[in-house]
């Protein structure tokens, strides 16, 4: 039965939004750098050239399916909070002036680009990769950790969580970020 929400239709062109990210990316990339010049026709031949060669791994492919709609939901965060902004009376010159000068904007868009692009390699990666896994992710030695969650499971997703709510894990990364403020504060400009 077709329903208004049935979303089965978008799986004949899944190669088809991947070929046209890698492509924008390329071609802008190549546009703002411009190694090779200020032609147009170069830059989008070279683009294309690379978004086709990208068909050539489905594992790729895999990754950046993953992290087309982790990106769309981060964008359409940035724009709803620029919005708020504009509501509370901000406007567009003082927003820009600040995201310019405030280098820690740049800092936070590249940290969720990575864990997006880690999260990516990991689901699609995850399971068939580590020392203690064959090719089709079953274990082959038998590993033991004292403590209630084990890592030693056939899920690559139970085991990451297992590790990173970890006691000592958890401790490490709060005392990581009491010395990155630390460190922040106690070298920042004296106004």
């Amino acid at each position: 039965m077709a329903t208004v929400l049935d979303l089965s239709l978008f799986q004949s062109f899944s190669s088809l939004f991947p070929i046209l990210f890698v492509f924008a990316i390329v071609l802008g990339l190549l546009q703002k750098i411009k190694p090779l010049g200020d032609s147009v026709a170069l830059n989008s031949i070279i683009a294309v050239a690379i978004a086709l060669m990208s068909l050539l791994s489905d594992s790729l492919i895999q990754v950046i399916n993953f992290m087309i709609p982790w990106f769309v939901i981060a964008f359409i965060f940035f724009i709803l909070m620029l919005l708020i902004f504009q509501i509370f009376g901000a406007s567009e010159k003082d927003i820009f002036s600040y995201l310019k000068g405030d280098k820690s904007i740049s800092w936070v868009i590249i940290g969720v680009s990575l864990i997006i692009l880690f999260a990516a390699i990991g689901n699609v990666f995850g399971q068939s990769i580590g020392p203690y896994l064959d090719e089709t992710g079953n274990q082959t030695t038998s590993t033991t950790v004292d403590g209630e969650a084990s890592v030693a499971t056939g899920s690559f997703e139970q085991n990451i969580f297992a590790t990173m709510f970890h006691p000592k894990v958890l401790g490490f990364g709060v005392i990581f970020i009491i010395m990155i403020f630390a460190i922040a504060l106690l070298t920042g400009s004296q106004n």
